[in-house]
């Protein structure tokens, strides 16, 4: 004969509590790290309390679900939903390593399937979210369940709105329509060799910026073609580059306009500051230059939104907390650059696009910005897809937080 709900014990008292009436004694071993916890609270500020009440002794110390009794005082609520039980201490501890065991083992398998058919229905962003919070490999997971195939795998991102690690040329023609792209913000490799230092790991991170100079225009033609391709009519190219020097003189690489297709439109001095400058390279009785060219393309006559769009931008050069989450970079490029480029020539919604996409700045501005993105990166030993990766999901986070506060 079944029971009824009503005929199981009942707890001493059901409802909610003030958040503050309730504590724990700090020897939980359930641990969650910092990724999951901020899933966790993300996911109640989108969309309510999430899983069962709070469960604890009739003094209000915790037997199950500290997480999420920690996550409402860090979203702000004030009170939480809980079931109290008449239980003694060692009851109360004995119930908190059962609820944290009987949950029981995930099926990989099953997981993998859950995943995909998540991924399929759109919640691309919410997956990889949930497998690096719980550091899962979720290429591993779907390895599972799919044959090897000539296509993309169903687990890669959105094309529309996200960063393809490969090859750009190759990239932009099989994913990107024509007319598809508002913006373009760009530093391309400068074919110099450049060596940065990877403090993290103590290893040397080298660019491949070999190619001969027939090699490296041959190639930034092919690139040009496609962003002149993808850009709409009234779209817009940034493309900053460093200077060239020959024989002690400073010269903008004029091989950018003669190679791009669109029109130029504008030629903008980026002056990095005073803090740009390499003193041991002031010599030769030349003055050190802390400026870098940046072009501006478009088919547009009159593309730009505002009235104070100078062609001198004063930003300074990536230094402090962005210099040390882009140390694996040689050339990191400032958000606030590709910041001041999507204010004066998008609107929000637009879609930029970086076929260098680098330690991923000019996606953090377009999300900061309220615009979509894709970008690409060569990326075969896997340098800087996790810097991009990290910096992209808490750009995100950030901006949710943002708008959910508004």
């Amino acid at each position: 004969m079944s029971e009824s709900l009503d005929d199981l014990p009942q707890p001493a008292y059901e409802g909610r509590v003030d958040v503050d009436a309730l504590e724990t004694d700090g020897d939980n071993p359930n641990e969650m790290t910092d990724e999951q916890f901020g899933l966790l609270c993300d996911r109640m500020r989108q969309n309510g309390w999430l899983g069962g009440p709070v469960v604890t002794n009739t003094s209000g110390v915790i037997a199950d679900g500290e997480h999420r009794w920690r996550a409402a005082q860090d979203i702000g609520l004030s009170e939480v939903p809980v079931r109290q039980f008449d239980i003694d201490e060692s009851t109360r501890r004995l119930w908190r390593q059962e609820l944290n065991k009987i949950h029981g083992e995930h099926d990989t398998k099953r997981d993998a399937l859950e995943y995909d058919y998540l991924l399929d229905a759109g919640k691309s962003d919410e997956v990889h979210a949930l497998t690096e919070a719980a550091d899962e490999d979720l290429d591993e997971l779907l390895a599972e369940i799919k044959m090897e195939t000539s296509t993309p795998p169903a687990y890669e991102y959105d094309p529309e709105h996200n960063v393809h690690f490969e090859d750009c040329v190759e990239g932009m023609r099989e994913r990107l329509d024509d007319d598809s792209v508002d913006c373009v913000i760009t530093s391309p490799p400068y074919n110099k060799d450049k060596k940065g230092h990877n403090t993290k790991s103590s290893e040397t991170v080298e660019y491949e910026d070999n190619l001969t100079d027939d090699e490296y225009r041959s190639f930034m033609a092919d690139v040009f073609n496609e962003l002149a391709r993808v850009v709409k009519p009234g779209g817009h190219v940034f493309i900053n580059h460093q200077n060239n020097l020959q024989d002690g003189n400073v010269t903008p690489p004029s091989w950018i306009e003669t190679l791009m297709p669109l029109e130029w439109r504008s030629y903008i001095v980026w002056y990095k500051g005073n803090r740009a400058m390499n003193l041991s390279a002031n010599k030769d009785g030349r003055f050190y230059e802390t400026w870098e060219p940046i072009y501006h393309f478009s088919e547009d006559p009159d593309p730009l939104n505002g009235t104070d769009n100078f062609s001198v931008w004063e930003i300074d050069r990536v230094a402090g907390s962005e210099r040390d989450e882009n140390s694996e970079h040689p050339a990191p490029f400032p958000v606030e650059l590709a910041k001041r480029a999507i204010k004066a020539a998008t609107d929000d919604g637009d879609v930029i696009l970086d076929p260098f996409m680098g330690s991923g700045s000019s996606a953090i501005a377009a999300i900061q910005s309220g615009r979509d993105y894709i970008g690409f990166e060569l990326d075969e030993e896997g340098a800087y897809k996790p810097i991009i990766e990290r910096r992209i999901g808490e750009a995100k986070r950030q901006r949710e937080a943002t708008v959910n506060n508004e």
